[in-house]
Order: structure tokens, then sequence, then C-alpha cells
């Protein structure tokens, strides 16, 4: 008989004896339990506890997945920064500067005069001879250069490098700035143009240098004429208003005016070989000289 179960006969009556053991049977039938389906739950949750702590990774590998993370965001900004930055520049045109020049002009070439212009006429020359657009007007930018940067020349580099014989005096009166230019008809004319700083020393000057202006200039604008330079020396200048300015002129033997020089407002002095250049050029200093309202 078993030991759990223990039974008393009284009488007609059978009791049976409770134990502890009987209790916990009943208990785990009456709510349908049973031990392998409890070791089975406990099982299962072990597993999914497993599960989660595989897919969560080690604290390293959380480190290398954030770092990661942020590399790639921070990739994905620059690269979106710099598509942007690159299409703004296709759309955005670039603009130089323009050097400045005492008038207005519609091209610009440079000659480096740093081994000195004196081989450099020939430069010059062929600039004039290249031309420009009819009715346009050419810059011929001369500078220097010194220590690797690009410098223009003033006014008494530029005497001393052509071998002017103007006066000392009247280089003084000048300023540092010039501009030496064509202006393109029928062909190319070359013109200088210079600021005055003191308008009587810089007259008086260039009335003196008419003595030697022709030949100082005979090569650099190859001027129309058969003589010496001994007989264009003894020749005079002649006074000829041209928009209803002064200006001083040269002629050749046969009559033709070969150069000209006048002085505009005694605040620039212009020198070229043709009417229509000194026209053009003294509209232009109008214009640079209107002031706004």
């Amino acid at each position: 008989m078993d030991e759990n179960n223990k039974q008393l006969n009284t009488g007609n009556n059978i009791k049976t004896v409770r134990t502890y053991l009987s209790d916990m049977a009943d208990t785990v039938r009456a709510n349908d339990i049973s031990v392998i389906k409890v070791a089975l739950a406990e099982q299962n949750r072990n597993e999914r506890e497993n599960i989660y702590r595989e897919a969560e990774g080690s604290p390293m590998k959380k480190i290398f997945w954030i770092i990661g993370g942020v590399i790639l965001i921070g990739g994905s900004i620059f690269g979106a920064y710099y598509i942007l930055n690159e299409k703004a520049k296709q759309n955005v045109p670039i603009q130089i500067a323009k050097e400045e020049a005492i008038i207005s002009y519609d091209e610009i070439s440079s000659i480096d005069s740093t081994d000195g212009l004196a081989d450099k006429i020939i430069t010059i020359k062929k600039e004039v001879t290249e031309g420009s657009k009819a009715g346009s007007i050419k810059y011929i930018s001369i500078s220097n250069n010194v220590a690797g940067v690009k410098e223009k020349i003033v006014t008494k580099d530029l005497f001393s490098s052509l071998g002017f014989s103007a006066s000392s005096s009247l280089v003084r009166a000048l300023s540092n700035t010039f501009m030496v230019g064509t202006y393109s008809m029928d062909k190319p004319h070359l013109f200088m143009i210079f600021e005055i700083k003191d308008y009587d020393y810089a007259y008086s000057g260039m009335l003196e240098w008419e003595k030697t202006l022709v030949v100082d200039f005979l090569n650099l604008f190859e001027i129309d004429t058969n003589e010496t330079k001994l007989q264009i020396g003894g020749r005079k200048w002649s006074d000829l208003i041209i928009n209803n300015w002064d200006s001083r002129t040269f002629s050749n033997e046969n009559g033709n005016v070969v150069l000209y020089y006048l002085f505009n407002n005694k605040n620039y002095l212009i020198v070229t070989d043709n009417k229509e250049t000194i026209n053009e050029i003294i509209n232009k200093l109008i214009v640079k000289n209107i002031k706004p309202f």
C-alpha cells in the first residue's frame, strides 16, 4: 500500500488520509500544469534571452556601430555640400577685375618690361599692327616683374626705357599715371596719355621737347617721312584747333600731319598720329569727368 495514501477502515466507510505529496499532485492536476511543461517554459525563456543578447551585441560592437553611423551621416552631409557648391560655381560666371586706365577700353594686352623697353618697341609696334575691331580701343599695359609681383611702370621709367630726350622738368610735371594704347579705324593708331601735375611746367617742357620730339617718336609711331633726323629737327610745329582744343601738329615734307599733341583741361597730355583718335580720347575723358547727380 502507498505510504502517501493511507486508507482507514471504519466500518463500512473507507477514509483516505491526505499527505503533502498528494496535495501537490492534486494542485498540479487542478491547474493543468505538469513538471515537463514548466521545464520547457523555462528553457524557452532562456533561449529567448540568449537571442536578445546576441542581437544586441557586445558593448564594443555597439561603439563601432555608433561610429560608423556618425561617419556615414557626416559623409552624406559633406557630399551634398560639395555637389551644391560645384553647381553654384557652374552657374555663377567668374568676374575678373578690369585693370584701371585713364580712359575706358575694349580690350587689353600686356607687355613685360622687366628687361627694359628698348627691345619692346617692336612688341608695341606689333600690338599696333595687329589692331582691333574698328572703333575700339586697346589698352597696352606695361609692367615689371618685381619679386614675382606684377607692377605697372611709372612715367619716368617709360621715358627712360624708351630713350626720350624730354627735360627732367617735364617728367616731374607729369604724374606717375599714363596710358599707352591704340584706337582702330581703317588701321590702328597708337596714342599716349599722360596725367599732369603741373600744367605750366608741362607746357613749357613740351615746347622745349618739340626740337627732338618727332625724332624720339619716329620709330615708335613709324612716322611717314623721307627726311633725315637733322631735317626733321629743323622743321617747325604748327597750331591746329581740334574739337575746340588747341593742338600742336608736325607735318612731313609732303605737308601731311604725322604727329599731334595737345593738353586737355590742363589735366592730360595726349600724343598721337591721328586726329580722329584725339576726338575719341577727348570724348571718353568728358564721359569720365561727368559727375553723377
